[in-house]
């Protein structure tokens, strides 16, 4: 985490880790610290294939520190829990409103439907969904479905893995870096989520 301190406050870092640890419903199997610091390492994977100023690696990474902060809250619209929690807690570690402003954005970019307009929006959706297109796929899925049955979101196996297919399906990564490193990846987990689908639908 040496090059994510640089340009995050570490005493914010650490206020939101705890956070994190402490407040978050143990039932968020996927959302948890854990996914927090795999989209902090992806965006620093990601956008070091880009040419960011100083700024601009503090608005990436700060957002990838907080963009899934609302869940402390709650799931339910955790994106705009986040930001309005962000606004707040930013000004405390001398963060301008202008600032807060463009890391709200890439918040707000997490959303399932959301398309973004920019490289740095870019970065930090493909950054939250990099799974897809990772190895870990299979293991980081029985995660979000364990999470998604305690909230009823989904009522069984087989009504996820349709949801997650289809999400799959239609999921499109931004950056060059992820098109290249995860597509060729998240071909296989479409052949392996076909696959789930077809054994529970027995």
């Amino acid at each position: 985490m040496f090059l994510f301190n640089n340009y995050v406050p570490k005493k914010l870092s650490e206020r939101i880790f705890r956070d994190l640890s402490e407040k978050l419903n143990s039932n968020y199997f996927y959302h948890d610290l854990s996914h927090t610091k795999r989209v902090i390492n992806s965006s620093l994977k990601i956008g070091s294939n880009y040419d960011l100023n100083n700024e601009n690696w503090t608005i990436l990474l700060t957002a990838s520190l907080m963009h899934d902060y609302g869940f402390i809250e709650s799931h339910i619209d955790h994106e705009e829990i986040g930001v309005k929690l962000s606004s707040k807690i930013l000004l405390d570690y001398d963060y301008n409103k202008k600032k807060i402003e463009s890391i709200n954005k890439l918040i707000l970019v997490t959303k399932p439907l959301a398309f973004p307009k920019d490289n740095l929006e870019s970065i930090m959706r493909d950054s939250d969904l990099e799974y897809l297109g990772s190895k870990d796929f299979e293991s980081i899925s029985e995660k979000l479905k364990e999470e998604w049955i305690k909230f009823s979101i989904v009522k069984s196996d087989e009504e996820f893995y349709k949801k997650q297919l289809d999400f799959l399906i239609n999921h499109n990564f931004y950056t060059d870096f992820m098109k290249e490193n995860g597509n060729i990846q998240k071909e296989k987990n479409i052949i392996y989520a076909k696959k789930k689908l077809k054994e529970l639908s027995k």
